[in-house]
């Protein structure tokens, strides 16, 4: 078995490091990049927009829905709590 030994200077791997990461960042900050980042971002502003508005009364009627549980589960047993208090304030 024959064994191969490389040396290796940390100073050139750091540098090519920094050269690296300094090229990942300068492709990332350009202005088209920059502008790519603002059209994707508006182009899923308005995707979302026209989707809730296609879709208005399927989301308002599940929102109410959601609502009259909700009110069910937690104010009607503070509605019925309230009734005892006065209630026993009355007796």
């Amino acid at each position: 078995m024959s064994e191969i030994t490389i040396a290796v200077n940390e100073n050139d791997i750091a540098k090519l490091v920094v050269e690296k990461i300094a090229a990942a960042m300068a492709r990332e900050y350009t202005g088209e990049s920059i502008d790519a980042k603002h059209g994707i971002r508006k182009g899923v502003e308005q995707a979302v927009k026209d989707y809730v508005y296609s879709r208005k009364d399927e989301i308002i009627e599940r929102c109410v829905e959601q609502a009259s549980f909700e009110l069910v589960k937690k104010g009607l047993p503070k509605l019925i709590e309230k009734m005892e208090v006065n209630n026993e304030q009355k007796d």
